[in-house]
């Protein structure tokens, strides 16, 4: 009865944290969601806080450098890139257990996310930091507002260096963006 308890509280604390997208500790792992509803794989530009308890001189920040890679002390050079927050964590730990840290309990947490890009019909178009939950009904103000000659109905997103634009109804509710997202608002046709 007192396991059934147990696990009863661990499973609502670990829910609890998770909706909130912050670090919940299950025993000795620990999982970190980065965007509730979303499968999110980390990627070059990412900036991430490790923290290998007891180990200060193995908790930073790193930042995922153009090949997917991250130099963490001990280690060298370990990928990053294409892996969801808990797999990295887990690859991290089986790196740390090769001989240099005995039973390391690890966390990670996103500081920085890749910058999404807005161009086409918007008076400020470039490059701007990702923000969760961020949808596309806010991508025009993030950019400035439209241009006159902006189509306000449609967008453009292309994802994960993917040559096919997704179209997307801006009226037709909460379409996440995700970072490194690139959006293009079109010139509407009169």
């Amino acid at each position: 009865m007192l396991g059934a308890l147990k696990i009863v509280a661990m499973v609502a604390a670990v829910s609890g944290l998770a909706a909130c997208g912050g670090t919940a500790e299950t025993g000795d792992t620990t999982t970190t969601s980065a965007l509730p509803g979303t499968a999110y794989a980390l990627a070059p530009g990412d900036r991430l806080k490790i923290n290998v308890f007891d180990e200060p001189n193995l908790t930073g920040e790193f930042q995922i450098d153009e090949n997917g890679k991250i130099a963490f002390p001990l280690v060298g050079e370990i990928r990053a890139g294409g892996f969801g927050l808990d797999d990295f964590r887990l690859s991290l730990i089986e790196h740390l257990k090769g001989g240099y840290v005995r039973n390391p309990r690890v966390t990670i947490d996103i500081l920085n996310y890749r910058p999404i890009n807005i161009i086409g019909e918007v008076k400020n178009p470039g490059q701007f930091p990702y923000r969760p939950g961020i949808s596309a009904q806010d991508i025009a103000a993030i950019a400035g507002g439209y241009t006159y000659r902006a189509n306000e109905s449609t967008i453009y997103i292309i994802r994960n260096s993917s040559k096919n634009p997704i179209p997307v109804k801006v009226d037709d509710g909460h379409f996440p963006i995700l970072p490194g997202d690139s959006i293009k608002i079109p010139e509407r046709f009169f």
